[in-house]
């Protein structure tokens, strides 16, 4: 047994007006869609990686989003939970499609007489996502809505007529459309007063508006309702982000989702009532922004709420809440194979006034801690800094196969949330902006300062870590303080900001010069290049790994090649993996291949006073 011996479930979503429950699952070697009936869990068979499954309004079908080889070009087909017969209803070369959000688990493809399916694709212009309508009766489609940005269907009325969408400028930036299906007209719903965040959670039972999270002019998300004529009216506005909601299919209970530090807190009401909060369930993740990981909680056809629950003491499992009793009852348990017990981090926050005049005299870098079991002020442990992908994500308080893999191998884990991680707000999110390399170095400098006060922390043998924009981090760290580290690792992390900007997936390519820089200008091309890993490589002193996945079509794999050969040049301490037939994101066989990797590199380097 190992700590990558578990289930990794996502997206699980209930039958409509049935019981049985599909999510998608990684037990067969790879994502494939699963039905859970009555107990009894089975998979379906589908050729690629599923990233999505959801049911069609008569349970019959069950519609998939799968990545034939890694390269993230989305193909979508019908599958029988009975038969596991396919129907490809989308397959073209070249070609990405999307039923929501991408990475996400939110949103509703399919009419509410099952007859249309809305999706988009980028098959007219590779840079952005037309919003297309399929007459599932017919095989006819057309495009509904003609982007010029990256639009995306979230969802049919009740009443058949309008068709909602969203447009994803950024993570920190949306906007929300009707499209009417019989004329055609589309009508923006949201205000053009700068960057602010949608998510559609619902439309209204009689199809006079809709439910969102939405900051508006706020600096965190609040749950909202935003008619079709009239004023937005907020339900709840806490000081922390409202990441998530679900209505009952009656439309008589909402259900939410508070981002407190990382953990959940999960509340529920009945429409026009006081709202009460869920405590039945352990302590954990329920609610992610846009479903992401399949955090996204759904009501069953008989009102219960199914919950996907992240766990900083256990994997990622599926619940059942009986809202009005408070009472929940587990489905699964996807960490029955693991070694032991799971080490559970403390949210600790680092000092970072002065890392930048971007924030105030008070700006603190939110960390999960994790202490080997062994360790303590008598025989202090070498500590990993591992950094989030994204940078628009969090490290949450949920269990991490190479967390574990580290700290059973003696070694602390830190994972700083710094500037740019959601779930602190907009401003916290966006000071990111135009500034990769820059504010976000000085709090990663500022978490290995908090390290200086851990007694248990050896901060003589210290390592970073991270992959995509965590792996550019990982670099930036190795190539710009060097003097902080004994070893590292990148995977599929960028070394040249504008290489990587030039070799974005098409669909990027319009928000690059408001998120990272602007290339083609001259003086901006001089600041992303003296920011980037490789143009310090000559500083490098400790030992890194870089890997990547040859199929990976966000971070172009020559970003790993270039540092490598640099490295080498420069005659640094440098190994090189490539993985073949891998994209972004790595299988399950991958996971443990790359974990162990991963431990060994770190445990050789690290050893020792």
């Amino acid at each position: 047994m190992s700590w990558t011996d578990f289930e990794l479930l996502t997206g699980a979503e209930p039958e409509p007006g049935g019981t049985r429950v599909a999510y998608v699952s990684d037990l067969t070697g790879r994502p494939q869609p699963w039905v859970l009936d009555d107990g009894v869990a089975r998979p379906l068979e589908v050729p690629g990686s599923v990233g999505r499954c959801t049911w069609r309004p008569d349970g019959a079908r069950l519609l998939v989003l799968t990545d034939p080889d890694g390269g993230e070009d989305h193909r979508l087909a019908e599958v029988d939970p009975g038969t596991g017969a396919v129907t490809w209803l989308v397959a073209r070369e070249g070609v990405r499609c999307e039923i929501g959000t991408p990475y996400g688990t939110t949103g509703q493809p399919y009419s509410p007489d099952g007859t249309l399916l809305a999706y988009a694709d980028n098959a007219r212009d590779r840079t952005v996502f037309d919003v297309l309508v399929r007459d599932l009766r017919t095989g006819e489609e057309r495009i509904a809505l003609r982007g010029d940005d990256r639009y995306l269907p979230m969802g049919f009325s009740p009443d058949g007529r309008l068709l909602l969408v969203l447009r994803l400028h950024q993570q920190s930036d949306q906007d929300l459309f009707t499209v009417d299906l019989g004329g055609g007209a589309v009508r923006r719903l949201t205000p053009a007063t700068g960057p602010a965040k949608y998510h559609p959670v619902a439309w209204l039972p009689d199809s006079s508006g809709v439910y969102a999270c939405a900051t508006a002019d706020r600096d965190f998300l609040g749950l909202a309702v935003i008619p079709l004529d009239g004023t937005p009216t907020w339900l709840d506005t806490p000081d922390h982000d409202v990441e998530g909601a679900a209505l009952s299919p009656d439309g008589k209970r909402l259900a939410w989702g508070v981002n407190e530090g990382g953990f959940t807190r999960l509340r529920w009401a009945g429409v026009g009532g006081p709202p009460a909060d869920v405590t039945c369930l352990p302590r954990g993740v329920a609610v992610t922004e846009f479903g992401m990981g399949g955090f996204a909680p759904r009501f069953t056809a008989a009102g219960e709420l199914l919950v996907q629950l992240g766990r900083p003491d256990g994997a990622t499992d599926l619940f059942l809440v009986d809202l009005p009793r408070d009472e929940a009852r587990q489905l699964t348990d996807c960490g029955a194979r693991l070694p032991g017990p799971v080490v559970p981090p403390e949210v600790v926050h680092a000092d970072g006034r002065g890392a930048s005049p971007a924030f105030a005299d008070d700006h603190r870098v939110p960390c999960l801690l994790y202490r080997p079991p062994a360790a303590d002020a008598t025989a202090p442990a070498p500590v990993v800094v591992t950094v989030h992908g994204g940078p628009e994500a969090q490290a949450l308080p949920v269990f991490d196969p190479l967390v574990q893999s580290l700290l059973a191998a003696g070694i602390g884990v830190l994972a700083p949330n710094i500037r740019g991680s959601s779930g602190y707000g907009m401003r916290y999110q966006r000071a990111i902006y135009r500034d990769w390399g820059g504010g976000d170095l000085a709090d990663l400098e500022a978490a290995v300062r908090l390290l200086d006060e851990v007694p248990w922390a050896d901060t003589a043998r210290l390592g970073v870590h991270g992959a995509s924009y965590g792996g550019f981090a990982a670099l930036s760290c190795l190539t710009r303080l060097p003097h902080l580290w004994r070893a590292g690792v990148s995977e599929c992390g960028p070394s040249d900001l504008v290489g990587d900007i030039r070799s974005f997936p098409p669909t990027w390519r319009r928000r690059a010069v408001e998120w990272i820089g602007d290339p083609d200008d001259p003086a901006e091309a001089a600041v992303l290049t003296g920011r980037s890993p490789l143009a310090h490589a000559h500083r490098l002193t400790a030992p890194v790994l870089i890997m990547h996945g040859l199929n990976d079509t966000r971070v172009d794999p020559a970003e790993s090649e270039r540092m490598y050969r640099r490295l080498r040049e420069l005659g640094r301490p440098a190994e090189l993996v490539l993985h073949p037939g891998v994209g972004h994101d790595v299988d399950r066989e991958g996971l443990a291949r790359t974990a162990e990797l991963v431990v060994t590199w770190f445990a050789e380097r690290l050893a020792g006073a």
